[in-house]
């Protein structure tokens, strides 16, 4: 059988290096040097009862996978690296950067878990929250219903449970502060 002159012209055409140009809902335009697509499906980690949404950027580079080097069939796999996106980090951890400066980083060789939002916040929706281990806060905290101990609360030293009043009398008389 003989073999079609352009076969390495074809081979290359099925796997192509692209920058995204343009993106609407799951869809994306790119530019192959002088080519630029029409809309193509990009790759998206789960697509069916879990989702992941992180869509690819304008300037990102991706490849493009085109069945049989029809780019009309073409399927976009985002996430290289290039000069324009530099990989965040050159170790072990697992980072997801965004533009604004919000960081979720994990650690693994110290185990430890850390989300920067700067000048953002962050909200857990849940019927409960269950905190294991120690709780550190490091600004104010604002309640709006009752906060319940089952052991003691210390205050600026001072222990609701087992602080004593001076000055007491009996009567209606108003205890000083507490020891």
């Amino acid at each position: 059988m003989a073999q079609p002159v352009d076969l390495p012209r074809l081979i290359g055409d099925l796997i192509r290096e692209a920058v995204v140009i343009a993106r609407a809902g799951a869809l994306c335009r790119v530019a192959i040097g002088d080519i630029e697509s029409g809309d193509i499906p990009w790759l998206a980690g789960r697509a069916g009862k879990a989702t992941i949404w992180s869509p690819p950027s304008i300037g990102e580079q991706v490849l493009v996978l085109c069945g049989e080097g029809d780019l009309g069939r073409a399927i976009v796999l985002p996430g290289l690296f290039s000069d324009a996106h530099p990989a965040p980090a050159d170790d072990d951890s697992t980072r997801i950067v965004f533009d604004d400066g919000t960081v979720l980083q994990y650690d693994p060789a110290e185990r430890h878990l850390n989300a920067t939002v700067p000048g953002g916040s962050i909200t857990f929706e849940a019927d409960d929250v269950v905190v294991l281990g120690n709780l550190t806060v490091m600004g104010s905290v604002e309640v709006s219903k009752t906060v319940t101990a089952s052991d003691d609360v210390v205050g600026g030293g001072k222990s609701l449970k087992s602080h004593k009043h001076t000055l007491v009398q009996p009567g209606q008389g108003v205890s000083g502060t507490p020891q």
